[in-house]
């Protein structure tokens, strides 16, 4: 029935219900508010209890719910595309909120461990677009925000938005009427759910949600998390793209956008960097537009094993519809702030990938020389326990972003090295081990010494 949970109710009004709507309002109420009612409620629930059963009370108040929210939803298919109308007008490129990252008019998923630091950014992020500041150099589109925090009470909250203020020199009272933050820890705030009685799926949560929508004009909508509002199968991809849709249905088509976030799976969180930043199967993938995965930064070994944490986070553009992927953003602990602050990774365009390549040639040129210089004999072996990347990453000359990135640092290390041979700047030569074996290894040419003076 319309009313908050817990709130008092007049008797008279429970009382003078018929049979059948005394029996579903009684079904629905709290205990605080039946014993406001009374002990005639309790007696008159008592005689009628053995007509009907529990199930058909619960069938009858869920289709009741159903049949009102497709009522005030619409339940009919728009009409197909005027492709006339179509051709007579130019095509408008897919708008975002944030360019690239957060598409108009559909969901988007922000994935993580548990604990990692999602709902932190999230919430900066929502502060950010309440009042059209830069998210950490990106640019974005002013929209009233609704955050529904399912995990984190009121305390936390404010100590956390608190911080974000700061750091935006802002004040909270700047967000009043833009930024709606919901606590709604122990709260019922299950919106979708199939009943195994009736079939239906909309819930009273969700009635709720659609009138809060409704009355502060959201247009984004941002659940914290998913774990806490999806009653249904993570792996039915009819059921999780159904709640979706759901969701994407309260706001506005050509301005709204809706933010999930969600856990992932055990074994994507023991991968470290995954290229599969979602919970469940697929059906989380492919039920959202875009997808953003955080995840703490590990520097990996030289074997491909994870190594130690840098303690900060990347957070990748994984999937992206209606733009390109090749988008990350590092975020480091501000120890004055206290929160992690954002920058966009190095790299992102071409023109910055090339400018790092030019930095990262020249310095494994310069430890290549710094070794010669120091008497460090820089083998030439690929593989094995001692190779010319195990030597030169020890080198102070060497470049940190070719450490710091793992795999891919190591194969643009060879490229390099490649490059240098090709070009005949680096030749090969030999030296005595401990053992006085000879073993091949890697110097620079004259050529590549007037390189490194240049």
């Amino acid at each position: 029935m319309p009313n908050d949970a817990g709130a008092p109710i007049s008797d008279a009004l429970v009382l003078d219900l018929s049979d059948d709507d005394f029996q579903i309002a009684w079904f629905a109420m709290t205990q605080e508010q039946r014993q406001a009612v009374g002990e005639s409620g309790f007696e008159r629930y008592r005689k009628l209890r053995p007509l009907r059963k529990r199930e058909s009370i619960v069938e009858r108040a869920q289709a009741k719910l159903d049949a009102v929210l497709l009522r005030h939803r619409g339940n009919d298919w728009p009409a197909p595309l005027d492709l006339e109308a179509l051709a007579e007008t130019e095509p408008e490129p897919p708008a975002f909120i944030m360019p690239g990252w957060l598409p108009i008019g559909y969901a988007t998923g922000l994935w993580g461990h548990g604990g990692v630091g999602k709902s932190g950014i999230a919430l900066y992020l929502a502060a950010c677009i309440a009042l059209e500041l830069s998210f950490f150099g990106k640019r974005v589109e002013r929209r009233r925000v609704m955050y529904l925090s399912c995990e984190d009470r009121e305390g936390v909250l404010h100590w956390r938005l608190s911080r974000i203020c700061k750091h935006l020199g802002i004040s909270i009272a700047d967000l009043s009427g833009w930024l709606e933050i919901v606590d709604l820890v122990g709260h019922d705030v299950v919106l979708w759910e199939k009943d195994p009685h009736t079939g239906g799926t909309y819930t009273a949560a969700f009635g709720r949600l659609q009138e809060r929508v409704e009355k502060h004009a959201t247009e984004l909508l941002i659940v914290d998390g998913i774990s806490d509002t999806y009653g249904g199968n993570e792996s039915a991809r009819t059921e999780v793209k159904r709640y979706v849709n759901a969701l994407v249905s309260l706001i506005p088509a050509d301005r709204g956008a809706v933010l999930l976030l969600g856990h992932i799976a055990k074994s994507t969180a023991l991968a470290a960097q995954s290229t599969e930043g979602y919970s469940g199967s697929t059906a989380w993938h492919n039920a959202v537009r875009a997808r953003w995965y955080l995840y703490p930064e590990t520097i990996q070994d030289e074997d491909g094993s994870c190594g130690e944490r840098s303690g900060d986070l990347i957070l990748d553009l994984q999937k992206s519809n209606l733009g390109r992927t090749d988008q990350s953003m590092r975020f480091a602990w501000d120890a004055t702030a206290r929160l992690f602050v954002g920058r966009e990774i190095v790299g992102e365009t071409g023109l910055d990938r090339a400018h790092r390549d030019r930095i990262e040639h020249r310095d494994v040129m310069r430890a290549f020389k710094g070794c010669a210089e120091r008497g460090v004999n820089v083998p030439a072996a690929t593989s094995g326990q001692r190779t010319a990347y195990h030597v030169l990453s020890a080198a102070p000359e060497f470049p940190d972003t070719l450490k710091r990135t793992g795999k891919p640092g190591r194969k643009r290390f060879w490229r390099i090295v490649e490059k240098l041979r090709q070009s005949g700047a680096l030749i090969p030569d030999s030296y005595k081990d401990s053992n006085r074996k000879w073993r091949d290894s890697l110097v620079l040419a004259p050529e590549g010494m007037r390189q490194c003076v240049e």
